[in-house]
């Protein structure tokens, strides 16, 4: 009998966990994927706004550079100059020349985003050259340090151009007398031709626009949890938070690493059509923005920034523990509430049993006393009337 009283017991604390647990267990369960899916979500939003603002401030950087380049080309002291090259006596051209070469150095001052700021004639040589040095200002470049570009690429890809249209350089390490200059200055090279009031070709405007100032902005933004590194279209680090993989870096200015070489499942990131996105590596979060500038019609690169798993999905992963640790903590209060539950429906069913056992034995004197306020009390009062009963039948009998 006591072995089926602990069976009810059991079914009973059995009954009352599932009730409990069961929908505990469902909604915790999709509570826990749908929050540590919203978690991931976030953690990958919260990268790719990192990687969005640095994109913004490189392109609101290179932005302002049509404009400058189209404003010198119709500035009044180029008007000047090409005007006094139609017939004016030697004295007047050189007077412009001047005022030429003196509006190129105010404007160079003014601006300090550029490294070099030059008119070139048609033969590729260099009338006006403005030089921002590494002191902070704007340098005249005298006619014995002109050179000749006749051969460089920017130089016969823009005298080849339409008026109005722009050309535009990859970054690349600028150059001087075909040497990399020390210390590195990449650069990019905004470049349009120059024509007359007949529209005769007089040459090209070229600004080389100073890329250290993106190179630090990238390395301001770079945490320690963190890496940023910019690509070329053809995967090649134009900057890497490990310098020694830099194009142009101080131990070796040959030096090319390629992305695709070095990480082959990130291969295809530098390439233009992918935009913007995350790609997950075994231990990294990798996140990308191609970089396009001139109403995107050049690709200038691809931003990555590199982050360990466990510091991108760093909240989800608490989430996960104190969630773990919450639903432990619900079981064992759980179990200990079912078995006290069950221990209290049970208990006076097991007292109640012991009674009637020796009531049926013949026990009529011991009182049966269950003190219970439910349905089990009330049985309780019925048999102690039927003791009672039964005894006074008894000795009437006797």
């Amino acid at each position: 009998m006591f072995g089926n009283l602990n069976k009810i017991r059991n079914k009973l604390l059995l009954v009352l966990l599932l009730v409990t647990l069961l929908p505990t267990i469902l909604i915790g369960g999709y509570a826990l994927i749908f929050t540590t899916d919203t978690l991931h979500d976030s953690s990958l939003s919260i990268e790719s706004a990192k990687v969005e603002l640095i994109s913004e401030k490189i392109q609101n950087y290179l932005d302002q550079v049509n404009s400058d380049l189209f404003y010198l080309r119709d500035s009044n002291a180029l008007n000047l100059y090409t005007s006094a090259l139609q017939g004016d006596s030697d004295h007047k051209k050189r007077l412009m020349l001047t005022n030429l070469r003196n509006s190129f150095k105010k404007f160079t001052s003014q601006k300090k985003s550029y490294q070099q700021v030059r008119l070139i004639d048609q033969q590729g040589m260099e009338i006006v050259r403005i030089d921002y040095t590494d002191k902070g200002r704007a340098k005249n470049i005298g006619d014995t340090g002109l050179q000749n570009k006749k051969n460089r690429d920017y130089f016969k890809h823009t005298i080849a151009l339409e008026k109005n249209d722009l050309f535009i350089s990859p970054l690349n390490l600028n150059r001087e007398k075909g040497e990399i200059e020390k210390p590195i200055k990449p650069t990019i090279r905004y470049a349009t031709p120059v024509y007359d009031k007949n529209d005769a070709l007089l040459g090209i405007i070229v600004l080389n626009v100073n890329m250290n100032k993106i190179m630090q902005m990238m390395s301001a933004e770079m945490q320690e949890s963190s890496q940023i590194q910019f690509v070329s279209p053809d995967g090649f680090y134009y900057f890497h938070s490990d310098a020694s993989k830099t194009w142009g870096s101080k131990n070796d200015l040959n030096t090319k690493v390629n992305l695709r070489t070095e990480t082959p499942e990130l291969g295809n990131i530098s390439k233009s059509s992918l935009g913007m996105g995350n790609v997950s590596t075994d231990e990294d979060i990798v996140t990308y923005k191609t970089i396009k500038i001139n109403d995107s019609k050049f690709n200038l690169g691809t931003l990555l920034n590199i982050k360990p798993k466990s510091m991108v999905f760093e909240s989800a992963t608490q989430f996960l523990y104190i969630f773990i640790g919450i639903i432990i903590l619900a079981l064992i209060l759980t179990f200990i509430l079912a078995i006290l539950l069950s221990n209290s429906i049970s208990r006076p069913l097991i007292l109640l049993t012991d009674d009637v056992d020796r009531l049926s034995k013949g026990d009529l004197e011991t009182p049966i006393s269950v003190k219970s306020h439910d349905e089990i009390g009330k049985l309780s009062t019925a048999i102690e009337r039927l003791r009672k009963s039964m005894k006074i039948l008894m000795r009437r009998a006797s």
